[in-house]
């Protein structure tokens, strides 16, 4: 079946603006979108506040004390420290903050087959409160305690 519409062949001739005065350019202008997007991006929604952290810098990232391991050791010599007073020393005369004198590791135990795992706890150097460093401490005499009694 042929089309009834008729076909258009000649293209439409540019005009120059001066033959016929165009009343609606203005109206034309305000409806059409602009070419490019806006430079400014839009305000973003209010987000609430994040939770403070636990830890007062970024470099504590310790575990809590429900996920902090039973087993913390030395990972040079693999076994827990001896000296557990020499594990943190002060970083500055008077100041608060102390330093890891040994990288720590935590043996623990992961999966459903409990497969034993050695996880950083903390890097050599690595500065923390005295409030990080004592539960560390804890733990380590705790650990020391165990094994004096194991060996009985």
């Amino acid at each position: 079946m042929a089309s009834t519409r008729p076909r258009k062949t000649a293209a439409a001739k540019p005009t120059d603006g001066k033959d016929t005065p165009d009343t609606n350019a203005d109206a034309q202008d305000e409806q059409q979108s602009p070419d490019a997007a806006p430079l400014e991006a839009p305000a973003p929604a209010e987000e609430p506040a994040p939770e403070p952290s636990p830890y007062s810098s970024p470099v504590e990232a310790i575990p809590d004390d429900d996920n902090l391991s039973e087993v913390i050791l030395d990972d040079e010599t693999k076994k827990a420290p001896k000296d557990i007073d020499a594990v943190f020393e002060p970083v500055t005369e008077h100041g608060t903050a102390l330093r890891c004198t040994m990288r720590l590791v935590e043996r623990t135990f992961l999966g459903p087959h409990a497969s034993p795992v050695e996880r950083l706890l903390l890097p050599l150097g690595a500065e923390v409160s005295p409030q990080v460093a004592d539960r560390i401490r804890s733990q380590l005499e705790e650990q020391a305690k165990r094994e004096r009694k194991g060996k009985k």
